[in-house]
């Protein structure tokens, strides 16, 4: 049987390196998928939950009630996160030693990188439930009950956070794209991520 998360953090508080340990597993995959959002990248997204779950693991004693975890550490990994990708976008020429891409020319790249800014941005811009149903569905590709899993909501909760995240998408990234979105075969039309 799972371990009560306020008997969790009790023993965490208390010093307890197994404790710690347990929190971090049962945790770790929902702050990744969050950290791959905000950063796009693996790699990094690792360091920011590493440095996110050092930085609760020390502040346990600010956290008042056990239920409010979740949300706590959830907002402490977006620090994280975009703390690195603030210092990634002000280094100049991003990652040295990048070998070269073979992929799309120059121009086709640069469309896409635009289409995927703009469908981040106007993710970014929802409402706190539907941007964090939305970005974990759409943009990390996960399905309905990962995305559940990671935000400890039932999957009708995400399947409607995401049809509400889609109305209010929908219009604004017809206006950003100036073109109308491609439709599904049922006839309604399709979000281009």
């Amino acid at each position: 049987m799972a371990e009560l998360l306020e008997e969790l953090l009790a023993r965490c508080r208390n010093g307890d390196d197994d404790a710690a340990e347990i929190l971090v597993r049962r945790f770790r995959r929902w702050a990744m998928d969050l950290a791959s959002h905000i950063l796009g990248d693996q790699h990094l997204a690792e360091d920011a939950v590493q440095e996110a779950f050092v930085a609760a693991l020390q502040r346990l004693d600010d956290l008042r009630r056990a239920e409010a975890f979740p949300g706590w550490l959830r907002q402490i990994v977006r620090t994280h996160a975009t703390r690195i990708a603030r210092g990634r976008r002000e280094r100049p020429g991003g990652a040295a030693g990048s070998p070269p891409d073979s992929g799309p020319g120059p121009a086709q790249r640069a469309i896409d990188d635009e289409v995927r800014c703009l469908v981040r941005h106007a993710v970014a811009a929802l409402p706190d439930p539907a941007r964090d149903a939305a970005a974990l569905f759409y943009l990390n590709e996960l399905d309905h009950y990962r995305v559940a899993r990671s935000l400890e909501i039932p999957a009708g909760t995400v399947k409607r956070r995401l049809y509400d995240a889609r109305q209010a998408l929908r219009d604004g990234l017809i206006d950003s794209l100036g073109e109308p979105a491609p439709r599904t075969p049922g006839g309604e039309r399709r979000i281009p991520f």
